[in-house]
């Protein structure tokens, strides 16, 4: 009986367990479908947390470079985002050519920079004299110089200081002339060929098309051009003395003839009322040159190298571009190139050299090659008649000037020494000043 009582008692304990655990699990149907909903949540969990991870470890990336004047500027920077998009969130941001240094200083200063910016390489002194730019020669030597390697070596000196290159360049660019080649014609005065046209045979020319009520140019003086006309002219001059790197450098006095000879020719073109529109010449703007020139107003229009196929293509007559005219011997004309450096306090300085490597690539840089601008980059094609007529001149440009030794001096020369020289003092109070401010730099 105790036996039979004891049996009775262990069948109840099973039969309690069993129930405890049917109650402690979730209804099971036939198909399992409740199984699979309880672990849904687990999952769906698991997903957004990998998702999440991948995000997170993705850099943040500003990118300074996105000129909107070029054809080819906001394609180059989506060309950049969509090559790094699994490893970086990158902006890019709009170049404001007007306030450039001051942004870049401002950035640099609150200590959160732009992790690349725009900057021209033949002026990154203005930020190498504070140490604010990364040298970036380590990077270009690495691995036997494969990086540098993939530029044309002359182009990549005019961001080097002191043997060291803290500024990329990426199209060269530099001051060039467009012929409307009707008005030529009409006209009866030769189109000028090859790559020299003499400060003479342009004098008769603007002499010619001042009769037929036409200016014979336009030449801005906004966006960094208001030093063009005597700048190009000094170049000549120093180049015929053999004195580049000394005026450069600041060891010839501003009063020298090499100077004097080229503000007098630059006055003489004005006074004559030979740029257009006459009066108020001096502060011309880009578009209102372009405007004028498009209009059949001027014979001539002075234009950037870069994207002066566009301009061209825009055009309602056959245009042409044509040697600068020479006040001296040979051809000289100021310019250099577009390009990019990274400032010496970026957080992430090897994310910021990849993204510069990126950009400057062969897939980026094909589309500045296909928007009609010479690049530095080799390995880029284009069978652009254009490129290949701006070719003929870059070796004419000279980098090297007298407004690169310093942000003041470089401040006069490309927006006071021209209103001066027509509107103030004339040629001895521009020398004078120009003068002033050299030996304030050089002593």
């Amino acid at each position: 009986m105790k036996k039979k009582a004891l049996m009775v008692v262990s069948i109840v304990i099973v039969l309690c367990l069993l129930m405890a655990a049917c109650a402690s699990s979730p209804a099971a149907s036939s198909t399992g479908e409740s199984t699979t909903e309880a672990s849904a949540p687990s999952e769906a969990k698991e997903t957004q947390d990998a998702t999440a991870t991948t995000a997170s470890a993705k850099k943040d990336i500003k990118f300074y470079g996105k000129i909107v004047e070029y054809t080819s500027g906001e394609a180059t920077c989506e060309k950049l985002e969509e090559l790094l998009s699994d490893q970086y969130n990158i902006e890019s941001l709009q170049v404001d050519w007007g306030n450039l240094e001051q942004v870049i200083r401002t950035g640099i200063a609150s200590g959160d920079p732009c992790d690349v910016y725009n900057y021209w390489p033949q002026y990154i002194s203005t930020f190498t004299k504070s140490d604010m730019a990364l040298d970036l020669t380590p990077y270009l030597d690495a691995d036997g110089g494969a990086w540098r390697d993939t530029f044309d070596e002359n182009l990549l000196t005019l961001g080097e200081i002191d043997g060291k290159v803290y500024d990329i360049p990426t199209t060269p660019n530099f001051s060039c002339l467009i012929a409307n080649k009707e008005l030529f014609e009409q006209a009866g005065v030769p189109v000028p060929d090859g790559t020299y046209w003499s400060w003479d045979d342009f004098l008769k020319a603007c002499e010619t098309f001042k009769e037929k009520d036409i200016f014979p140019m336009s030449a801005p003086t906004d966006n960094q051009k208001g030093n063009w006309v005597w700048g190009n002219g000094v170049l000549g001059y120093t180049k015929d003395a053999n004195k580049v790197d000394e005026v450069a450098e600041g060891k010839v006095a501003c009063t020298d003839d090499i100077f004097k000879n080229a503000f007098t020719n630059t006055k003489e073109l004005y006074d004559k009322e030979y740029m257009y529109p006459g009066e108020g010449a001096v502060t011309l703007t880009t578009d209102e040159g372009r405007a004028a020139f498009s209009q059949g107003k001027t014979a001539l229009c002075a234009e950037v190298a870069a994207g002066i196929g566009a301009v061209i293509d825009s055009l309602p007559f056959e245009a042409v571009i044509v040697p600068w005219p020479s006040m001296a011997s040979e051809t000289a004309i100021t310019g250099g190139a577009d390009g990019l450096f990274i400032p010496a306090n970026v957080k992430d300085p090897d994310a910021a050299v990849e993204v510069l490597k990126t950009y400057t690539s062969v897939p980026v840089q094909q589309i500045n090659a296909d928007n009609g601008f010479v690049v530095a980059v080799k390995g880029t094609t284009s069978d652009d008649p254009i490129v290949k007529k701006l070719s003929d001149f870059t070796f004419a440009v000279v980098a090297k000037e007298i407004k690169n030794l310093d942000p003041v001096m470089s401040d006069y020369c490309v927006n006071q020494a021209l209103p001066e020289l027509i509107l103030g003092g004339g040629v001895d109070s521009v020398m004078q000043a120009m003068e002033d401010i050299r030996q304030q730099i050089v002593g």
